[in-house]
């Protein structure tokens, strides 16, 4: 009996050993799967969460961004002049002081009052000819562009006078009441960004509009405007003094790289909105408004005129993210550019979430006419 005794121990002792081979192998396999599905919900929640961040820092950048190029916008054409043959509204190329800046005066020689042509009737800049290169632009030499076959983005110039205390140009300097500003909108690199990358920058530039400068043979230099002086404010229970602020030289951009509006920007594009009517504010129903691109300095016709403008911009991200197709792939449409890919150094650079954003601003000084 004692032999069976022993081997029937011996059979226990054997048959709990361990997992088979079998077993050992099935183990392995649903650990590597859990750790594999445990991978893929941390990638694709990794993802996900790039992606909004990348969407975030595109909205951050844009939407405030292009919501004050909008409040801008409606500022355009106040405080235009009349011409022989319009009223102040009827805004054109010829319009003086007008909004859409399309045109500068050329001061030809021994012409009387020979600043007074033109939407910057009067002005100057260091005692020269207002360059047309900063006059609005359609693919300007000046605004840099990131979409194969268009080499250069547009540049808008608007101009209008403040209309009361306390506004702010696009560079954030005071505007006095009455004096008027000159904003030029354009894509250029912002080096402060590492690596530099593209953006919507605005330079501007602040003037008090005096007829008989104006018409003189020096004209009025934008270069620099004198701020005016304000006289000190009494103290009162819940404030202190507050001093009184000589009168002040102060040095305009209009020519400079001036300020980023829009970070991260690869097209930017705009589009006059355009009528016949002079009855425009009494009977918009009969219109006859199209949408163009910017003109050629003078090509509008006498009869047409601006009443409203069309912004759109191609923005993306901070910093690059996984997206679903390749830089090759994407297309894009601004505006009346329909279809247009990326150019060969964007496309072999990182992917970054891309967005189009567009507006259509109707220039409620540009409504009259007659």
């Amino acid at each position: 009996m004692k032999p069976e005794k022993f081997s029937n121990e011996y059979h226990y002792v054997m048959g709990a050993r361990g997992f088979t081979l079998v077993e050992l192998m099935i183990t392995l396999v649903l650990g590597l799967l859990i750790s594999a599905a445990a991978l893929q919900i941390f990638y694709t929640s990794s993802v996900n969460s790039r992606r909004q961040e990348a969407s975030s820092q595109i909205q951050d950048n844009s939407i405030f961004g292009f919501s004050q190029i909008q409040q801008h916008l409606r500022r355009t054409n106040y405080g235009a002049k009349p011409t022989s043959a319009h009223d102040e509204y009827f805004m054109n190329h010829l319009t003086p002081q007008g909004g859409v800046v399309l045109t500068a005066p050329d001061a030809p020689d021994g012409t009387a009052n020979k600043w007074l042509e033109g939407n910057l009737s009067g002005l100057v800049l260091s005692s020269d000819a207002i360059s047309k290169d900063l006059l609005s632009s359609s693919e300007s030499t000046n605004s840099i562009s990131n979409l194969a076959g268009i080499a250069n983005s547009d540049q808008l110039t608007i101009q209008y006078q403040s209309a009361q205390e306390g506004m702010f140009d696009c560079e954030g300097a005071t505007i006095p009441k009455d004096f008027y500003v000159i904003e030029r909108y354009f894509v250029r690199m912002d080096n402060t960004m590492t690596p530099a990358t593209p953006g919507l920058a605005c330079a501007s530039a602040i003037y008090s509009y005096d007829e008989t400068n104006a018409g003189s043979a020096t004209g009025i230099d934008i270069a620099s405007y004198t701020a005016p002086a304000t006289p000190a404010i009494p103290a009162t229970p819940t404030a202190p003094t507050v001093p009184a602020v000589p009168a002040t030289v102060k040095s305009n951009n209009l020519a400079d790289v001036g300020t980023i509006i829009i970070s991260n920007v690869d097209y930017f594009r705009v589009m006059l909105g355009v009528s016949s009517s002079t009855g425009f504010a009494t009977f918009p129903d009969r219109s006859r408004m199209a949408y163009m691109p910017i003109p050629a300095s003078g090509s509008l016709e006498l009869n047409q005129r601006i009443v409203s403008l069309q912004i759109g911009v191609l923005a993306r991200s901070d910093n690059p993210t996984v997206t679903s197709q390749a830089n090759s792939d994407l297309r894009f449409t601004i505006l009346d550019k329909a279809e247009v890919a990326l150019n060969g150094a964007a496309t072999a650079g990182p992917t970054y979430l891309r967005s189009v954003y567009e507006s259509t601003v109707l220039l409620r000084n540009a409504r009259g006419g007659l």
